[in-house]
């Protein structure tokens, strides 16, 4: 086998096929509709076993999870999700979303914290440039934290290769394994040929899901947890 093709295989059997560029009657993606469509389903359910390189680990009441704080500040989405863990209870804050450089506020929104999550509301963010958010009137301080849209130039080959997963996946899938099948992508998705990945596209893909179930609920939650969780490493004798 070349090293071309090892080195994609690293990348997953649905990125493979995305990320090579393929016709419609690429194998890695057509298999999606065939009889082997149960391997590509347990291949897919890992996905709630992933971890980012770092983890947040829950420093206070309220932690805010992505975007800007999992692996890249870049996020593709340009109405991006907001989410955030915490243990209280009906508990109200304002979240507010502002231009990095001139401070300026694009949009704010009440929340109630329980909800632990909020879809942006308001206008497109543009590519390429930075924003920061926050959650405000609570009793544990949050400070403003970054993210970026990506820019134009990266955004439209994922457009294409996220068209072309869900014609392949949506006549055969629940809404649920198309999510997954498109969080793990994003999960597989490198910036720049780097080692940070878009983790907070991929979370939003999961939380997009229309009336999930109570097990796709539950292992979407412990996914949450272990990136608050620390990864715990032997210390040498």
């Amino acid at each position: 086998m070349s090293k071309y093709l090892k080195s994609c295989f690293g990348l997953g059997l649905i990125s493979i096929a995305i990320a090579l560029g393929m016709s419609s009657e690429n194998p890695a993606i057509a298999q999606v509709r065939r009889p082997r469509q149960n391997i590509i389903r347990r291949w897919v359910n890992s996905i709630w076993g992933r971890r980012p390189k770092r983890s947040l680990g829950a420093r206070s009441n309220i932690v805010a999870v992505s975007p800007g704080l999992i692996d890249t500040i870049t996020v593709w989405h340009d109405k991006p999700m907001f989410l955030w863990h915490s243990s209280s209870k009906n508990q109200q804050a304002r979240l507010i979303v502002r231009e990095r450089n001139s401070e300026e506020t694009l949009w704010e929104q009440d929340v109630n914290i329980a909800n632990r999550k909020a879809f942006y509301q308001g206008q497109p963010l543009e590519p390429g440039k930075n924003y920061q958010w926050k959650l405000t009137g609570t009793t544990s301080s949050i400070p403003w934290t970054n993210f970026q849209i990506m820019p134009e130039n990266q955004r439209a080959q994922i457009k294409a290769d996220l068209q072309r997963l869900e014609q392949k996946s949506l006549t055969d899938n629940t809404s649920e394994e198309t999510a997954k099948i498109k969080a793990e992508y994003f999960l597989n998705r490198s910036i720049n040929q780097s080692n940070e990945y878009l983790w907070s596209d991929g979370l939003q893909a999961l939380y997009q899901v229309k009336q999930p179930s109570t097990d796709f609920i539950k292992n979407r939650q412990q996914l949450i947890t272990n990136i608050l969780t620390p990864v715990r490493t032997s210390r040498k004798k």
